[in-house]
């Protein structure tokens, strides 16, 4: 078994990678620009007895057959490095918040140009090297499923990869591949209390375990997601938010 995981230099990224690791991939650990990152994280799936490679490449190019060459590129290094895989987390993007009244066109780029179309990108061409069923994973985000405020042009392009995983699971579904998304809610680090104290204040008034969920937490869903104990799932984004989502609306 092979898996790819895209933006896996840190944080929720490189948990995916090792929770994978961890149920028997082997993985390509895609990173921007972080190599540091990315050869922890190598480090820390390889301990998990599977091979692990890291594969840096730009998806964040404005050139539409840039873009897809990238794409090829990325996908080529991944199958002679550790195989064709059968797993593809996308979860690098951008995660800028940017208030109402300081957006503009650069802003809607950043994330639908740099983060939503090579996400896109990948999942059609990963897609169509998946010959005998595979499993395609969107890392999307709660603010996709409900407007917070915080940042417009964020939930807006996560929630259009949420509609991505609809639509992408009826097309794949009769090649048996599967298409599902995780929704993280506010995930915790180091630092983030001290960085942002207000946000998780207000995180843990709101979640019904009124705490932030942990990378592990979202890691361990996505290798659920991508095993065989769910066969039966696809086409659908779950939210592990804590309980954020199930909030009363007024």
């Amino acid at each position: 078994m092979t898996a790819l995981v895209t933006g896996a230099s840190g944080g929720l990224g490189a948990a995916v990678a090792v929770a994978l690791a961890a149920a028997g991939h082997d993985v390509a650990v895609h990173y921007r620009g972080d190599e540091e990152g990315a050869a922890r994280t190598v480090a820390r799936a390889e301990h998990a007895g599977t091979r692990a490679v890291a594969l840096h490449a730009d998806l964040a190019v404005g050139d539409a057959a840039a873009l897809d060459a990238a794409v090829e590129d990325l996908l080529d290094r991944c199958a002679r490095a550790v195989g064709v895989p059968d797993v593809v987390v996308l979860n690098a993007a951008p995660q800028d918040h940017v208030a109402w009244d300081d957006l503009d066109t650069a802003t809607w780029d950043t994330h639908l140009v740099g983060g939503l179309r090579p996400t896109a990108a990948l999942l059609h061409r990963a897609a169509a090297r998946m010959t005998d069923g595979g499993v395609l994973v969107a890392v999307g985000s709660v603010e996709g499923l409900r407007a917070t405020g915080a940042g417009t042009a964020y939930g807006a392009a996560k929630a259009a990869l949420h509609h991505l995983v609809g639509s992408a699971a009826h097309a794949l579904g009769p090649r048996a591949v599967r298409v599902v998304g995780v929704a993280p809610g506010l995930v915790d680090r180091p630092g983030l209390e001290d960085d942002w104290p207000d946000g998780v204040a207000r995180w843990r008034a709101a979640s019904a375990l009124g705490r932030p969920v942990l990378p592990l937490e979202v890691a361990a869903v996505v290798a659920f997601l991508a095993s065989p104990a769910a066969s039966g799932i696809t086409g659908t984004v779950l939210p592990v938010d804590a309980g954020w989502s199930s909030g009363p609306g007024w």
